[in-house]
C-alpha cells in the first residue's frame, strides 16, 4: 500500500453551509419584545382601568373633603369603590391627584376574619368585579349582567386593584388564613391592617384611613382622626347602616349639620349607595333580594336595599323630633321666659357626668318648656354647686328632683351620699326651691312608668302641638343623647331582640333627667312676687335650722336609710 504524503487530507475540505440571512433582531431581542407585548397586554387589562362607577360612586370618587363616610345596603357597591380609591391612592394612579406619591394607608376591620375574608381579596386577589371582551372593540371592560347576561360564560373575574408587579413584600398573621399585618409597595406606600377588636394603634402619622363596616372599639374613630392630622390625610369610613354604633352615627350626624351649612363645600360628606342602583347586579336577583328581605321585616328591607339608617325599632323616643317639640325663642314673651312662670330643675348626679335638666310651666300649663341644661363632666358637689348657683340664683324654683339611685351611691372616699353633699353646697350658696328648700323629691324608680309618662308628654295633642317642647339652641346634649337612646338589646342565639327596656349604659343623662321631670307630671304654681311680702315659711324654716345646726350645717333631707349622724 502506497504511503501517504505528509501534506495530504484524510477527509476532504468541508465547506460550512451558509448561514441564513438574519432579519435584523435577535432571538433575545424577540423573547424580550414577547415579554414586553405581554406586559403592556397585561396592563391594558388592570381592574383600575377597566372600572365603570356609577354616579353616586364617582361623586364620592372625586370629593376632596377630610372625613367621608359611605353609607350603603348589601352590594350596593360601597366597598369596591372604597377599596378602588385605596388602590388608586397607594399605586399612584388617582386621576385627581389626591394623595402622594408615597404614604401609609390603615385598613381597619371588625375582626382578622373580616380582614381576611373582605379587605385582603378586594385588594390583592382578582374578582373585585368582573370584565368581559367587547363585541364591537374586542377591548376588555366591565361586565355589566343586563347587557352581557347572554355571554356571561365569556366573561372573566377581574385581575387585582393592585397589581401584583407592584408589591415589594407582604408580611403575616396567619398566611393561610390571608390575615395580612403589611404590605410594601414598589410606589412607597405601606398598607397596614389592624383588626378592631384590638387596641387603637398610636405614634404614627397616616396618609390615609379605611374603615370597613362596623367596628368592636369605637374608640378607633377619635385615635385614628388624631393620625391623619400631621399629613392633612383623608379618613374614610364604608359601612352598612348600623344604629348600634355611635361614633357611626355621630359622624352621620357632623356631615349632616356641616353638609347642611356648607353644601359640597363642607370638610366632612357623605354617600348613600342603594342595592338597587348598582347596575352590575343581575335584575333577577336583585327581585329575589328584596322579597327575601321583606319578609324578614320592613327594617332590615330599608337598611340592607335602600342603606338607611334604621332607629324606629330600636330608639327610646324614635318621635323626638325637634321640628315638632323644639320652640323657637321669638315663641317667649319678649323671647324670655317671665319670672311669673314656675320653675324645675332635675339633677342627674355622678363623677364623669352630672347632668341638669331646667324646665318652665306657664300659667295655662299648655306645655312644659326644658328650657336649659348643665353638663358638667369629671364633676364633684363643689362644682355642682357653684355652677348650679349661676344658673338658678336670680329664679325661683318650685322643686328640685334628683336621680335617688345615684344620689345614694356613696362616696369612696368619705362614705357620703352624693344628695349630702350637693345639698351642703346649696345651702352654703343659699340656694332654695319653694317644696324642697335645699333638698330634693326622689324621681321616680319605676322605668316603665317613667318612659310612658315621657311618650305621652310627647305625643301630639288634637290642638296639633306636643306637651313636651324643648327651647332650641338650649339643650344640645339633650338632643345629641335622644338621637342615641336606644332599646336594650338580647342576643338569643346569635339573633338580636329588641327589648322594651331602655338601655341605661353609656351617655344618657339629660334622657333620664327628662324621664324623672315628665313622671313627675310638673304643673304650674303661682311663684311669689319678686321683692314683696314676707318671705315664706320655708324661708324661715331654712334659717332657724341652719342657726340650729351652725354655720355650713347640711340642712338636708336624707333619701337614704336612716341612723345618719345628721338625720333629724
Amino acid at each position: 500500500m502506497p504511503k501517504k504524503s505528509s501534506g495530504s487530507r484524510r477527509h476532504p475540505k468541508v465547506v460550512p453551509p451558509q448561514l441564513p440571512q438574519q432579519s435584523g433582531i435577535t432571538q433575545h431581542q424577540k423573547d424580550s419584545l414577547k415579554e414586553l407585548q405581554s406586559e403592556i397586554r397585561d396592563r391594558k387589562v388592570e381592574s383600575l382601568r377597566l372600572y365603570k362607577p356609577n354616579p353616586n360612586q364617582e361623586a364620592f370618587h372625586l370629593t376632596k373633603a377630610s372625613e367621608v363616610l359611605v353609607i350603603g345596603g348589601n352590594r350596593s357597591g360601597k366597598s369596591l369603590c372604597t377599596f378602588v380609591e385605596d388602590a388608586r391612592a397607594v399605586t399612584n394612579q388617582d386621576p385627581s391627584g389626591k394623595y402622594p406619591s408615597e404614604g401609609i394607608l390603615v385598613v381597619v376591620g371588625k375582626d382578622w376574619k373580616h380582614i381576611g375574608l373582605v379587605c385582603v381579596p378586594l385588594l390583592f386577589q382578582k374578582g373585585a368585579f368582573r370584565i368581559i371582551k367587547d363585541e364591537v372593540t374586542k377591548e376588555w371592560r366591565a361586565y355589566n349582567p343586563d347587557t352581557d347576561g347572554h355571554r356571561k360564560v365569556e366573561s372573566r373575574p377581574a385581575p387585582p386593584l393592585i397589581p401584583p408587579r407592584l408589591v415589594k413584600s407582604k408580611s403575616w398573621v396567619l398566611k393561610s388564613a390571608n390575615y395580612m399585618q403589611h404590605a410594601v409597595l414598589h410606589t412607597g406606600w405601606e398598607i397596614h391592617f389592624f383588626s378592631s377588636e384590638g387596641e387603637p394603634v398610636q405614634g404614627i402619622a397616616v396618609d390615609r384611613v379605611h374603615i370597613d363596616e362596623d367596628i368592636n372599639n369605637e374608640n378607633w374613630v377619635p385615635e385614628l382622626l388624631a393620625r391623619i392630622v400631621d399629613r392633612k390625610g383623608k379618613f374614610c369610613w364604608s359601612a352598612m347602616p348600623h344604629s348600634a354604633n355611635n361614633a357611626l352615627l355621630g359622624l352621620k350626624e357632623r356631615a349632616d349639620a356641616t353638609e347642611q351649612a356648607l353644601g359640597d363645600k363642607s370638610d366632612i360628606r357623605q354617600f348613600k349607595l342603594r342595592f338597587l342602583d348598582n347596575p352590575f347586579l343581575d335584575s333577577e336577583e336583585k327581585a329575589k333580594s328584596i322579597t327575601r328581605w321583606s319578609a324578614i321585616g320592613e327594617d332590615v328591607l330599608r337598611m340592607r336595599a335602600e342603606g338607611d339608617f334604621v332607629t324606629d325599632s330600636v330608639l327610646v323616643y324614635p318621635h323626638f323630633d325637634m321640628r315638632i317639640h323644639g320652640m323657637d325663642r321669638s315663641e317667649l314673651p319678649d323671647g324670655q321666659i317671665p319670672h311669673s312662670w314656675c320653675r324645675y330643675a332635675v339633677i342627674d348626679p355622678g363623677h364623669a357626668v352630672t347632668a341638669v335638666l331646667m324646665c318652665a310651666v306657664p300659667p295655662n300649663e299648655d306645655f312644659h318648656l326644658v328650657y336649659d341644661q348643665l353638663y358638667l363632666r369629671q364633676c364633684n358637689a363643689s362644682i355642682f354647686g357653684e355652677e348650679f348657683a349661676k344658673r338658678v340664683r336670680d329664679w325661683h324654683f318650685h322643686a328640685f328632683i334628683i336621680d335617688a339611685h345615684g344620689g345614694r351611691l356613696r362616696d369612696i372616699g368619705s362614705g357620703r351620699l352624693p344628695v349630702e353633699q350637693y345639698t351642703e353646697q346649696l345651702v352654703k350658696r343659699d340656694i332654695r326651691s319653694e317644696i324642697t328648700g335645699s333638698s330634693f323629691l326622689a324621681g321616680c324608680d319605676d322605668i316603665s312608668a317613667r318612659t310612658e309618662s315621657t311618650r305621652t308628654a310627647m305625643h301630639i295633642r288634637p290642638q296639633g302641638t306636643p306637651m313636651l317642647r324643648v327651647l332650641r339652641n338650649s339643650c344640645p346634649d339633650l338632643e345629641r343623647e335622644m338621637k342615641r337612646y336606644r332599646k336594650l338589646v338580647n342576643y338569643l342565639s346569635g339573633v338580636a331582640v329588641v327589648t322594651d327596656k331602655p338601655n341605661t349604659k353609656g351617655e344618657v343623662h339629660l334622657c333620664q333627667c327628662l324621664e324623672y321631670l315628665c313622671a313627675y307630671r310638673p304643673r304650674y304654681h303661682k311663684p311669689p312676687l319678686r321683692g314683696a311680702g314676707p318671705d315664706p315659711w320655708w324661708v324661715k324654716w331654712q334659717r332657724e335650722r341652719k342657726k340650729r345646726l351652725g354655720e355650713g350645717g347640711p340642712g338636708y333631707v336624707h333619701l337614704g336609710p336612716s341612723g345618719g349622724k345628721n338625720d333629724e
